[in-house]
């Protein structure tokens, strides 16, 4: 494969430490030869993809403030001509485009509410796609697309390696970004989330309702850590201090992002000089 594959993980406002990451590689001259992203990492991961403009994408970025983030998510995180604040910048950036007309092949990791079953959307419409990949559920109905109810694809495994394993095969060098991980019950709680998960699917059949929505997240708490396989590298930002869910801190999580990126670029020659 010519050039890494970058696995951009969810975090919420963290997650705009890939803006950063992206922005060190490609100054640095690092090929980039495919994106895969959940929630935050979808959302930042066309960005770049769009055209390979990281001066686009930083002014983007750092356009969000506390006023345009709550006004799209009071809006309900669409990704349209009409939609509320970041979404309206976010249509015009990328939303518009298929996958097809995309600089850098990108996909977004998204789960179907309805199967239980996580996936990578690489066709059709990308606005589409990075909504269903960010929509959180039970706050926001599901996105539907292929006659699919899709949600978050970052809970439970925020880091879809596994996805992009399955995408590009063993050799591919892929590069991880975690920048947040799902939240886990104590031990002691699981069972009794996965008994109340059980009890709400047996009086909802409908999973993407509202309360099948609660069915499912009460099933994805019961689960432990991921299991998930080992990237080839990965590229961790120092982000403490920075919230995944309040709109501050997005400059200096750009800023941290590109600073671990330089950091590993020694790591990442060798990785694509053995690949």
């Amino acid at each position: 494969m010519d050039g890494v594959v970058l696995v951009l993980g969810a975090g919420g406002i963290r997650g705009w430490a890939h803006v950063g990451v992206l922005k060190a590689l490609h100054e640095a001259g690092v090929p980039i030869a495919s994106i895969v992203g959940a929630s935050a990492g979808a959302l930042v991961g066309p960005m770049y993809a769009a055209r390979r403009d990281v001066d686009g994408m930083v002014r983007l970025a750092l356009s969000a403030d506390m006023a345009s983030l709550t006004a799209w998510f009071l809006g309900g995180l669409r990704i349209a001509p009409d939609a509320w604040g970041f979404g309206r910048a976010l249509w015009h950036a990328y939303g518009h485009m298929d996958f097809a007309e995309l600089a850098v092949p990108f996909a977004a990791a998204v789960i179907d509410v309805a199967a239980g079953r996580r996936y990578l959307v690489t066709q059709g419409n990308v606005g589409r796609a990075v909504e269903a990949s960010i929509r959180s559920p039970v706050l926001c109905p599901p996105v539907w697309i292929d006659g699919r109810p899709l949600v978050d694809g970052g809970l439970h495994d925020t880091v879809p390696l596994g996805l992009a394993r399955r995408l590009y095969g063993r050799e591919a060098p892929l590069v991880a970004v975690p920048v947040g991980e799902f939240y886990v019950l104590p031990a002691s709680l699981r069972p009794l989330s996965d008994r109340v998960a059980r009890w709400l699917r047996r009086r909802c059949p409908d999973p993407a309702s509202r309360l099948g929505q609660v069915a499912f997240m009460a099933r994805l708490l019961s689960l432990g850590r991921p299991v998930r396989p080992e990237p080839m590298l990965a590229i961790r930002p120092d982000l403490r201090g920075i919230s995944a869910f309040l709109p501050f801190g997005m400059a200096r999580a750009v800023r941290q992002g590109e600073r671990a990126a330089r950091r590993a670029l020694p790591a990442i020659r060798r990785l694509l000089a053995e690949s």
